[in-house]
């Protein structure tokens, strides 16, 4: 496989940043070591006028501000529609309003590099450097007259940290994965996503204790001391069956937690004040667990968000331990006849259970060998063909005549092979050759939250994750995997050769990403008993 390259010549952070001229309350308690609340801001549906959806947003930072206990709100980006209320606008009325630095989700479903580098400019001279940086899902109009583009958050992170240095930056992580492949995936991706620049890391939406655990104890064995927000959504049975027929990526409900929510139903209050005390449970369960906080979703009213509050201090004095936090989440947790609700598939992989059984089938080793092959052969700067390649191709631009009749002979020969879609720059060397752009969000760095069980959110194949996850264990390269960080491609070089652009040296570039912050080394928490069908509390730590 060839090692990155060292080098990004087009990304130099500017010589002066503006300072944020709002307080940010988050940082300032994270560093306090204090436990940190945020709260995600109702969605900014472009459905919605735009002062509509701006009060309610600024009223709900107005309470908190009033309030105290939370820290600060996030503002959701594209999350109801592809062309959602510009977040960022909404995030400086925000400030304006409340004085404290709101964090900005930036989705990059739909964007391509210069949209980013607008709005960190934007962000700079408006001293709104606080972000969260997600892929996002699927865009619900895809563009019909060419193939939908997605920015993955570890290139937003990596650029947004050259660009703004002292900014706030936040990345996701989802452990409620059950498939060695996409679990995996998803620990190198936040390791990548470390690497990169981020702050923190906020879970995605889940209810096992036993998947929180497992990611302290994954960064914790790397000594890796960076904080961990865990993601709490209230989830009414109301709003359960709403969505009950509609998949979330990234936020399957499990059946049989359904199943209890139908039961929580039937209360006078349709569930309402259990569903408040579940969410309660797990906020005093992420402190006791040693998270650094909690990030609470689906909470749009001021008098739920007082109540469930008032519910997570009331339950911080009964449950002073995880022994008593674990009998009262049991009881929330547990069905009618005596049943524990199931919050995990048969089968599901767990870290503690040791190696795990994916491997590479003989077919994608064979692949791998022969295309490593080629590109040693042919691409390789010490090779006589590559050396022939480069004076022939040197002066032969990408949009000449020359340059498309070799476009056309690269994408006849690699297309069929690899699903090569003319990037202009072939980022194959550094994906274990498997195509990224296979992948229908084009990502490079790693999978996206929304897989199910190692297929893709779209439905229609296997993650290409899952096989580079496969590769990579094969080879050894896992931690390699985890340095290297793989470029976006410009737009304006999509469609042209990209022998051209290798063999005269110019284009993106990869690079190797710094180590992550480490600590000294220390044993990883005790791991959970192993308990059929993954619903065990937290274990003692």
């Amino acid at each position: 496989m060839v090692q990155p390259r060292e080098g990004m010549a087009n990304l130099n952070p500017p010589v002066e940043t503006v300072r944020p001229r709002y307080e940010n309350r988050i940082q300032q308690r994270l560093q306090a070591g204090a436990f940190v609340l945020t709260l995600e801001s109702p969605p900014l549906s472009g459905s919605k006028p735009f002062e509509e959806v701006v009060e309610s947003v600024i009223r709900m930072g107005r309470w908190i501000q009033q309030d105290g206990r939370v820290a600060a709100l996030t503002i959701s980006d594209r999350v109801r529609t592809d062309h959602d209320h510009d977040a960022l606008l909404v995030g400086r009325m925000v400030a304006e309003a409340t004085g404290i630095l709101p964090v900005v989700h930036w989705a990059g479903k739909g964007r391509v590099l210069p949209d980013l580098e607008r709005d960190l400019e934007r962000a700079r001279q408006e001293g709104m450097e606080a972000f969260l940086f997600i892929t996002g899902d699927a865009l619900r109009e895809p563009p019909p007259d060419r193939p939908a583009r997605y920015l993955d958050s570890v290139q937003s992170l990596w650029i947004a940290r050259r660009t703004l240095p002292a900014a706030f930056l936040a990345a996701a992580v989802n452990p409620f994965k059950y498939r060695e492949e996409e679990l995996l995936g998803q620990y190198v991706k936040a390791m990548k996503k470390l690497r990169a620049g981020a702050d923190v890391l906020i879970t995605q939406i889940g209810w096992d204790p036993r998947k929180f655990q497992e990611l302290r104890a994954f960064l914790a064995s790397r000594g890796i001391p960076a904080p961990i927000l865990a993601s709490v959504w209230l989830l009414t049975p109301s709003l359960a069956l709403r969505i009950r027929e509609v998949k979330l990526p990234g936020v399957p409900i499990p059946a049989d937690f359904l199943r209890r929510l139908e039961e929580d139903a039937k209360a006078e209050d349709g569930g309402r004040s259990r569903a408040i005390r579940r969410a309660a449970l797990q906020v005093v369960g992420a402190r006791l667990l040693g998270y650094a906080g909690a990030h609470l979703c689906g909470v749009h009213a001021e008098r739920t968000l007082e109540q469930l509050l008032d519910q997570v201090a009331a339950l911080e004095a009964d449950c002073p331990d995880l022994e008593s936090w674990r009998t009262a989440w049991q009881e929330v947790m547990t069905h009618p006849d005596g049943r524990p609700v199931q919050l995990a598939p048969e089968g599901a992989f767990y870290l503690d259970q040791g190696e795990g059984p994916a491997e590479a089938s003989p077919g994608e080793v064979r692949a791998f060998r022969i295309l490593e092959t080629i590109d040693h052969w042919m691409f390789q700067p010490a090779s006589p063909v590559a050396r022939l390649g480069a004076s022939l191709l040197g002066p032969v631009g990408r949009h000449s005549a020359a340059g498309r009749v070799l476009a056309r002979v690269e994408h006849a020969i690699k297309g069929p092979w690899v699903g090569c879609q003319l990037c202009g720059f072939c980022r194959l060397p550094y994906t274990f050759f498997v195509c990224p752009e296979t992948c229908p969000k084009g990502l490079a760095n790693g999978p996206c939250g929304g897989t199910d069980g190692n297929t893709c959110e779209f439905g229609d194949r296997e993650c290409i994750h899952a096989r580079i996850y496969r590769l990579a264990k094969h080879t050894g390269q896992l931690e390699k995997w985890e340095q290297t960080w793989v470029p976006p491609v410009p737009e304006e070089i999509r469609g042209t050769c990209s022998w051209i652009g290798h063999f005269q040296e110019s284009g993106p570039r990869s690079e190797i990403l710094p180590s992550a912050p480490q600590v000294q080394r220390r044993p990883a928490p005790a791991s959970p008993v192993p308990v059929r069908g993954g619903s065990a509390p937290f274990p003692e730590d």
